[in-house]
């Protein structure tokens, strides 16, 4: 079925949204108000349900209109984005890649991968996706990002491939001169009194605390929610608190001595990281030669993303639903 309304409609409604006037709407648009006026009872019409709320100070979406803005806002971002995408590949002659990661907006390790990339595959250029740090696989299934890294464990879509790219252990940060600096682990009877930074994993589905790591046996009386992993930093180096991170994300200030890792329980804890893409790409499909170029990378180990505190080697694996 060809769908009722075009991108001129689905503008509209966002322009009407941010401005709350047909008459500002239509200026924002370049069209006068009685075009912008006509657009929207065309769309209207055409869905046979009114998409907002006149009064005399201006307008409101509708439920309808808001569910239709919120996908036209989606869309129209993700249609710009190809646009540019392909007009930079037509340009450059490479194919562009769209990069996440989960949980944590730190790529100390990027650099190094494009040396390597530009080796591996010169005819690949990569560009990172911050909102795929929240929203993982939700961006990959959007088409946001082509390729992205998350932890855990594989979900029961069909939608993606899985591909395994190594186990990295969780750890407690702090600061050296930090009470518990002298212990060998620490686990949740340590850290009750203690300030403990906590952090969304990511808020996508499965990703939660509790799912990934388990309740802790007793609970953290101290805990302070921040925004994002990185925000904590400052005040683990300044000795207020602990915080847990993937021992990878962490290890420039581990490297450098400003912030010390402690295992989580005397036996530890660890995540699988896995590269995930869409499992309707083509083998060869720009996304899947990425992912391979990145599990080449890190098979190489010393150079790759060893540096990152990963170790052991990389495989393949579909969704457990496939």
């Amino acid at each position: 079925m060809n769908p009722r309304l075009g991108t001129n409609h689905l503008a509209l409604l966002i322009a009407l949204a941010e401005t709350g006037s047909v008459a500002a709407a239509g200026n924002r648009l370049g069209i006068t108000q009685s075009a912008a006026s006509h657009r929207l009872r065309e769309a209207e019409r055409r869905l046979n349900t009114p998409l907002v709320r006149r009064s005399s100070t201006g307008v409101t979406l509708t439920e309808e209109g808001e569910r239709l803005h919120a996908f036209a806002d989606r869309f129209l971002r993700e249609l710009g984005r190809l646009e540019q995408d392909i007009e930079n590949t037509r340009a450059s002659g490479r194919d562009l890649v769209r990069v996440g990661q989960a949980t944590y907006s730190r790529f100390h390790w990027l650099p190094a991968f494009l040396e390597f990339l530009e080796r591996r595959d010169p005819t690949l250029s990569c560009d990172l996706s911050v909102g795929a740090t929240l929203r993982p696989l939700g961006c990959l299934q959007e088409g946001a990002v082509d390729v992205t890294a998350v932890y855990g464990k594989p979900t029961g879509s069909r939608r993606f491939r899985w591909q395994w790219l190594a186990n990295d252990p969780v750890v407690a940060v702090m600061a050296p001169d930090h009470r518990l600096a002298g212990e060998a682990y620490v686990d949740s009877s340590l850290l009750a009194n203690e300030r403990v930074f906590s952090y969304p994993f990511a808020s996508d589905p499965g990703f939660e605390w509790e799912t990934l790591i388990g309740p802790p046996t007793t609970p953290y009386r101290r805990l302070t929610v921040l925004q994002t992993p990185e925000s904590s930093i400052d005040l683990l180096r300044a000795g207020y608190g602990v915080a847990l991170f993937s021992r990878w994300a962490i290890r420039p200030e581990l490297a450098d001595g400003t912030l010390i890792a402690k295992p989580i329980g005397q036996g530890g804890l660890s995540l699988d990281w896995w590269v995930v893409t869409r499992a309707d790409d083509p083998p060869d499909a720009p996304s899947n030669r990425m992912v391979a170029a990145w599990l080449d990378w890190v098979a190489y180990g010393k150079q790759g993303f060893a540096t990152l505190s990963f170790d052991g080697a990389t495989g393949v694996m579909q969704d457990p639903g496939d």
